[in-house]
């Protein structure tokens, strides 16, 4: 159990969360993790733990509008990941005839951006041809020589056995050779999928971690991920009716969606779960699937990548706050909320460029936000707290309401923020080790 004279800024925080709508519903515990995920149609095709499930989007929704679905409703996804969001808009408009729903997703992980282009693309996918071409391709792989990416844990066979590697990089080329569009990356997926379960590591929060393993066939783990795509494919063709618009994905940067090309003032809806300020590094966590399937190519691009990605973690680019930013955190709510965990970090440099890096890219994320959205319209943000640091010397950073705190200074109303669940951490047991469901309002006047 945390207790205050283990962290003095918890008096304050209690303090802040007063001036704030908070309420707590356990039944969306289940909803903000992605589970679920794992036995549904089309989610299912790749594991991405970060997600969380498709039905909360309707729930919001639901709470959002209780007198019914509008008749046109543009939602946006800055953070897309790997597409929750626009497939369970694409079911919502299924379920809804009468509405015309919009659905837009931003990602800056080129992978992860092909996970979710693959996935919202499901209907175009030949199904019955796609177990057949990927035996094919398997097929085919024998008689294609491979070199290994320059990556270190890939040549070096740390992370992945040599042999694994080089079948995978010949199955991904005999598939580009056989097939092009949606089929060929409903396969290539499948190989994405099936390289955490035939590597010597799996995915541990934000590293990647040497585990023993069995060692299973190839031929088998891919055919098995293939064939449950097609599967998906045939099932879904006859259930879900195709809506008036097809959802829309952007490889770009959810921190500037002026540049995405998101007009101002287009959106009623944002629904987004950004990076937590965890120390988690997307592009280390899955970076096996970044080289071997060709999203990177050498050491420069794979720096590249790490650097420009969301602050939340030590190894991005660390230039100073942004201006605006940087003199708001010194005055009011903020200063309470952020103040006190910065100038305990002063004395770790590298602590307190993470913290101010990630509110800084959340103030210029709720900017953008507030400029895109229609007046009238909302933007919810799933988050989690995250505690830092170690029993004696630990550092509670409260995401929760530093959004909501944020997002009034900016000129957003704040509609409430929903308690989902609590986390167990070390140094668990304090009400604001939490995940969050902060939905804030922009002003119709």
């Amino acid at each position: 159990m945390i207790r205050d004279d283990e962290l003095p800024e918890l008096g304050a925080l209690r303090g802040i969360e007063a001036e704030f709508p908070f309420r707590t519903d356990a039944t969306l515990a289940d909803q903000v993790v992605a589970a679920s995920n794992d036995t549904q149609p089309v989610y299912r095709w790749f594991k991405f733990k970060e997600s969380f499930a498709p039905a909360l989007l309707t729930k919001i929704i639901v709470a959002l509008y209780p007198a019914g679905m509008p008749r046109e409703l543009s939602i946006l996804d800055p953070f897309t990941g790997v597409g929750t969001t626009l497939l369970a808009a694409e079911r919502l408009a299924t379920d809804n005839p009468d509405a015309i729903i919009r659905a837009t997703g931003i990602e800056h992980n080129p992978f992860i951006h092909f996970a979710a282009r693959t996935k919202v693309h499901w209907r175009q996918v030949h199904c019955q041809q796609l177990l057949q071409m990927g035996e094919r391709a398997i097929e085919d792989s024998e008689r294609t020589a491979t070199d290994l990416p320059e990556l270190s844990s890939i040549r070096t066979g740390r992370c992945i056995s040599q042999y694994v590697s080089r079948s995978l990089l010949g199955i991904q080329h005999a598939i580009r050779e056989l097939t092009d569009g949606a089929t060929r990356d409903a396969l290539l997926l499948g190989v994405a999928a099936g390289i955490e379960p035939l590597s010597k590591v799996r995915k541990d929060g934000r590293a990647l971690r040497i585990v023993r393993k069995s060692h299973p066939q190839i031929r088998t783990v891919l055919t098995s991920k293939w064939s449950q795509i097609q599967s998906d494919c045939a099932t879904l063709a006859r259930t879900i009716t195709p809506p008036a618009f097809h959802p829309t994905l952007i490889h770009g940067d959810g921190r500037d969606l002026q540049r995405a090309g998101i007009p101002d003032e287009s959106i009623d809806l944002i629904f987004t779960s950004p990076p937590y300020p965890n120390n988690i590094d997307y592009t280390e966590v899955y970076k096996l699937e970044l080289w071997l399937l060709g999203f990177i190519q050498t050491e420069k691009e794979f720096l590249q990548l790490r650097k420009t990605t969301f602050r939340s973690h030590p190894t991005c680019a660390t230039p100073n706050a942004a201006a605006t930013f940087a003199g708001q955190v010194k005055t009011g709510t903020l200063e309470r909320l952020l103040g006190p965990v910065l100038e305990r970090v002063e004395a770790q440099p590298w602590r307190h460029r993470l913290f101010e890096g990630y509110f800084s890219d959340m103030w210029q994320t709720l900017e953008e936000c507030h400029r895109c959205l229609r007046k009238g319209g909302h933007a919810v943000f799933v988050v989690g707290n995250s505690l830092h640091g170690r029993p004696g010397a630990a550092y509670l950073v409260p995401t929760d309401l530093a959004i909501a705190g944020m997002a009034r200074r900016i000129g957003f109303e704040t509609h409430e923020t929903i308690i989902a669940r609590n986390l167990k951490r070390r140094l668990s047991g304090n009400h604001f080790l939490r995940e969050s469901i902060v939905i804030v309002r922009k002003p119709d006047a």
